[in-house]
């Protein structure tokens, strides 16, 4: 029988998971409308989301349109905290296959970023 020994050193430290924010977008909370792209941001973390961006980006990657997403509170009192915003496409777009994405540059430290584009069918 052998014993392994791993000794480990923190390269760095980072913000604890329960000291940060989330934003959140689901496929529920996006509605297209004609030219129009409506979005229902969630604040998910257990401190307040600052003001972030949300934009849609065509298939290609390239920023079609972009909006202010302002600060939201935690959900601390465990009732939803959201905010809606309006992403306008130009006219006549085909809006399958865009990306609407919460944060685009990843400015904010989130508890995860998975949950913050969906994909329009």
């Amino acid at each position: 029988k052998t014993t392994t020994i791993v000794e480990l050193k923190l390269k760095s430290s980072v913000t604890p998971l329960w000291e940060r924010p989330d934003l959140a977008i689901g496929r529920e909370d996006v509605r297209v409308q004609g030219d129009r792209v409506s979005v229902r941001v969630h604040s998910l973390g257990s401190i307040a989301a600052p003001a972030s961006r949300v934009v849609l980006r065509d298939p290609s990657g390239q920023t079609v349109s972009s909006s202010r997403v302002p600060a939201l509170e935690a959900p601390l009192d465990l009732l939803p905290k959201t905010t809606e915003v309006v992403l306008p496409a130009p006219p006549g777009t085909e809006l399958k296959g865009h990306e609407v994405r919460i944060d685009p540059r990843d400015e904010i430290e989130e508890i995860t970023n998975r949950n913050n584009s969906v994909v329009l069918q």
